[in-house]
């Protein structure tokens, strides 16, 4: 079966051998790595869907995976990698500022869940004298 985005395997997995050589930000510095394109879970079912597209993948219709580690890219540019040329490589450039990350780089903001809670009330004790 062949799609637009490559050729599929059984059972829509994607072929190993259609893979991309990306640049993305990784911890705010630019990285290389091998990726391939992967559909969109969220296109898949259509109720997803809204009027401005789809909001996970902006309307391309598939994700960057990274096949090694299983994790999702965002890459600023691409090269399939059998088409991969030396003066492709010298004219990637710097990371575009706001560019999503691989990973985050600041800790997330810790909850103190006991604050969501109303203190329990203090049952009265008598005391007999």
């Amino acid at each position: 079966m062949q799609n637009d985005r490559g050729v599929q395997g059984q059972a829509g997995v994607p072929d190993m051998s259609k893979l991309y050589l990306i640049a993305h930000s990784v911890r705010g510095e630019a990285a290389f790595d091998v990726a391939l394109q992967m559909d969109c879970p969220c296109c898949v079912t259509s109720d997803y869907y809204s009027r401005e597209g789809c909001l996970e993948c902006d309307s391309l219709g598939y994700w960057w995976i990274i096949p090694t580690s299983g994790h999702r890219a965002y890459p600023y540019w691409t090269s399939e990698l059998g088409e991969l040329t030396n003066g492709e490589i010298h004219a990637i450039g710097e990371v575009p500022s706001g560019w999503p990350d691989h990973y985050r780089t600041k800790a997330a903001p810790k909850l103190d869940i006991t604050s969501l809670f109303k203190p329990a009330p203090k049952a009265h004790i008598a005391r007999r004298l």
